[in-house]
């Protein structure tokens, strides 16, 4: 994984802030990937949270966060709603793959 321990530290815990206790993060793409180089930190976010404006804020907030902690970087969020019955193939593909953070 090509994260520092205090950038997870920090998505974590925005992660929480913004999306509620029981919210569950994974990382998944390129970062992944020891022998990668660059790439955007691509994130899988099932949030506590499930009112759909209610998450648009959220995600706003979390990434400014992100943006001011992190520095200026491509940052993907893909947010799955428990009330979506639907597993997306990008769903499933951030869960199988991806590293869990949170």
């Amino acid at each position: 994984m090509r994260l520092s321990q205090p950038q997870v530290d920090v998505i974590c815990a925005s992660a929480l802030k913004n999306f509620g206790q029981s919210a569950r993060v994974w990382l998944f793409g390129s970062r992944i990937d020891e022998q990668s180089k660059g790439g955007d930190i691509d994130l899988y976010i099932e949030p506590e949270l499930q009112d759909p404006a209610e998450l648009v804020d959220a995600k706003l907030h979390f990434l400014l966060e992100l943006h001011k902690k992190l520095g200026e970087q491509k940052i993907d969020v893909v947010i799955r709603r428990a009330e979506f019955k639907d597993d997306l193939p990008i769903f499933r593909i951030a869960r199988e793959t991806g590293v869990q953070l949170l």
